[in-house]
């Protein structure tokens, strides 16, 4: 798959190279993600047809199901038999004896990457990816007050960028937890990446 967003743009440590970049539009924000793909999960939806889940409640049931283990059913509640049954094609395995869930996340997002005129509305823009993943601000040049920039930018753990000068390196993602919510965001984002991937 090819990136659609360009690292020409950002200082070189800011983004590992194994990470892919997308330009999209999520949480009302339009951004460049970093991220890496789970290529085997990917090929494995191709070829199952499926290409992303973004239910909450069937994802936080997935969740309670560990991958390729055949759970019986009777270990299930009633609301999970339910959910298990609404599961698209290539979700999961339904056998006589119970369920193995096959979906894992199809990537892991690592960086979202705001471009602003200001510091400041840069700083709200990025606090909505703050629950899936790290935050970058990039600004065209130092702002005036750059003292309370970097103040604030630090104390939110937000990378903060003037140019290609790193102010203030992002913070890396402390939570790895594997949330419905965050499930959901990894979903959504492969759902753009594969709109925005070339024919």
């Amino acid at each position: 798959m090819t990136a659609t967003g360009s690292r020409a743009a950002l200082p070189p440590s800011t983004v590992r190279p194994a990470a892919l970049l997308a330009d999209v539009r999520m949480r009302g924000v339009e951004v460049t993600m970093a991220y890496v793909p789970d290529e085997a999960e990917r090929r494995r939806r191709a070829a199952a047809g499926l290409t992303g889940v973004t239910r909450a409640d069937l994802l936080d049931v997935l969740l309670g199901l560990p991958a390729g283990a055949t759970v019986p059913w009777t270990a299930l509640s009633a609301r999970e038999r339910r959910a298990v049954r609404e599961l698209p094609p290539g979700c999961a395995d339904l056998t006589p004896t119970g369920v193995v869930r096959r979906l894992r996340r199809p990537l892991r997002p690592e960086l979202a990457i705001v471009r602003a005129a200001s510091w400041r509305a840069g700083l709200d823009r990025a606090g909505r990816f703050g629950a899936y993943c790290a935050r970058l601000v990039v600004l065209p040049g130092p702002p005036a007050d750059l003292g309370e920039a970097r103040a604030e930018a630090d104390y939110w753990g937000v990378g903060l960028v003037a140019g290609t000068e790193v102010i203030v390196p992002p913070e890396p993602f402390g939570s790895r937890a594997h949330t419905p919510a965050g499930w959901v965001f990894a979903e959504e984002l492969h759902l753009r990446t594969l709109r925005a991937a070339p024919a």
